[in-house]
């Protein structure tokens, strides 16, 4: 009888390589939204990180949150869609256990593109965002009060290049500190812990062993043709760049926070700070969190019916919203 894969549990964490993945998308709701968006940085050994793909996709729907990451239709019009692409993220990731700030929000994107192509396989992947307390370095936070606080530059920014590369210089810090602490595999991060992350280590990472039929695209379509410059200023000319890179900071930071639908006041009083930072408006914060109840109601009647679980859904989401500073019908 064959030995049951351990996955990557016995992988040296040190050695890697990582794949840092960013994504930008239409919407909250995998299915109902789609990547519009997606980077790759790899992070290996003695290497700095290294922008691997960097790619708008067409989503064959219309955008919908221009208001927040400034990707317009005629954007992603001449994007090739992520049928074409999945082979060159395939090839960008091969044998790399991945990492996505929030784990919660990006992993269910990239399963639900794979398997619309027929790629039925979650590989290992860690959550940056839960890895920081998990690691004695802090609370669950946006991916900017995480660079804030350890000092690693993350310019306000809509681009999903620039979130995954500052994701990887923070992903390097935290090596250090798994280093001091002695953690040497992905199965002694897993014993840290219960996460839900860390279940992935069994898995096998995405190879061309698993996938052989995906053929890279020819045609790729950066936001901007010139990715070195890009990654550590924004330039992009889309209807007031530093208003929308400060909305999008906040919307990421509103994410983090409603990651378990549970907010705690040290997460009121982060988010409170960050708007104040970030010079948000009332009717900019209105429009934010307008926009993550609408996706989440969007999700909740696909099915034309509105069950007592979902209504609880809504009415946490609601209560969230409220002690965050607004909510729909306030």
């Amino acid at each position: 009888m064959a030995s049951r894969s351990t996955g990557v549990m016995d992988r040296v964490v040190a050695d890697g390589p990582v794949a840092i993945i960013g994504f930008e998308t239409t919407g909250l709701v995998p299915g109902g939204d789609r990547v519009v968006e997606v980077s790759v940085v790899l992070s290996e050994p003695g290497q700095p990180p290294l922008l691997a793909l960097d790619t708008l996709v067409n989503p064959g729907r219309p955008v919908g949150a221009t208001d927040i990451h400034g990707i317009t239709d005629a954007d992603v019009a001449g994007a090739p869609p992520f049928e074409e692409i999945a082979g060159n993220l395939v090839d960008a990731v091969s044998d790399c256990v991945l990492a996505m700030y929030n784990v919660q929000f990006d992993m269910p994107f990239l399963v639900y593109e794979l398997q619309r192509i027929g790629v039925r396989h979650s590989p290992p992947h860690v959550c940056l965002m839960s890895l920081r307390p998990m690691l004695g370095l802090g609370a669950r936070c946006s991916l900017d009060e995480a660079c804030r606080a350890h000092g690693v530059d993350c310019a306000p920014s809509q681009r999903a290049a620039h979130e995954a590369m500052a994701a990887a210089r923070l992903w390097r810090l935290y090596l250090q500190t798994i280093e001091r602490r002695g953690l040497r595999t992905f199965g002694d991060i897993a014993g840290l812990k219960a996460s839900g992350f860390a279940q992935s280590f069994s898995n096998e990472p995405l190879s061309r062993s698993l996938v052989q039929d995906l053929r890279p695209a020819s045609r790729l379509k950066p936001r901007t043709s010139r990715a070195a410059p890009a990654l550590q200023t924004s330039t992009a000319p889309v209807h007031s760049p530093a208003r929308q890179a400060a909305i999008h900071t906040y919307w990421e930071g509103l994410k983090a926070v409603l990651f378990d639908l549970n907010v705690t006041d040290e997460e009121v009083a982060s988010l409170a700070k960050q708007k104040e930072r970030l010079g948000l408006t009332l009717e900019e914060v209105r429009a934010v969190h307008a926009r993550a109840f609408v996706n989440a109601l969007s999700r909740c009647v696909e099915d034309k019916l509105l069950d007592d679980a979902e209504c609880n859904i809504l009415h946490r989401l609601h209560r969230c919203l409220r002690r965050l500073g607004w909510a729909p019908g306030d």
